[in-house]
């Protein structure tokens, strides 16, 4: 089973990226998303019946980039999923940042990752506030530590 690095390696590899252009990107998203607060373990997602992923004439990109929305724990998690009537028994899933960031590289339908902070539960635009990495910040990351090394 791959750890953290080597999952993101792996997809920015597949993208055309030097695995050192990964490592470095990835260690630029720990210290950004971390900002003052614990640092980054397992993350918490809301699932959702589609997975965004399908092929066919029937897909059409959304309106808007959508949001990859992570919490720190999964009680904040489901805090957030009461607060905002997201239904009954909303599904959640763990995920490493590697792997946030590796759908963030591999699905250009989201534009960025949300982590909510553990602070308060301000919400702007009906989200958490936290720290945030645009997708194109992070091929820009990747672009210059590729071309940098």
């Amino acid at each position: 089973m791959m750890n953290d690095a080597q999952l993101f390696t792996t997809a920015a590899l597949q993208s055309g990226y030097r695995a050192d252009a990964a490592e470095a990107a990835l260690a630029w998203a720990r210290v950004r998303l971390s900002e003052g607060e614990t640092p980054l373990g397992r993350m918490y997602i809301f699932r959702s019946a589609s997975h965004g992923g399908g092929e066919g004439p029937a897909r059409t990109p959304p309106a808007r980039p959508r949001v990859l929305l992570a919490f720190r724990s999964a009680d904040a998690a489901l805090s957030f999923a009461q607060a905002s009537k997201l239904g009954s028994a909303p599904r959640l899933a763990a995920m490493s940042l590697g792997q946030l960031l590796t759908a963030l590289i591999q699905r250009p339908s989201i534009g960025v990752l949300l982590v909510a902070s553990e602070s308060d539960g301000a919400l702007q635009e009906g989200l958490p506030v936290g720290p945030r990495i645009e997708r194109a910040a992070l091929l820009d990351q990747l672009q210059i530590a590729d071309c940098r090394l």
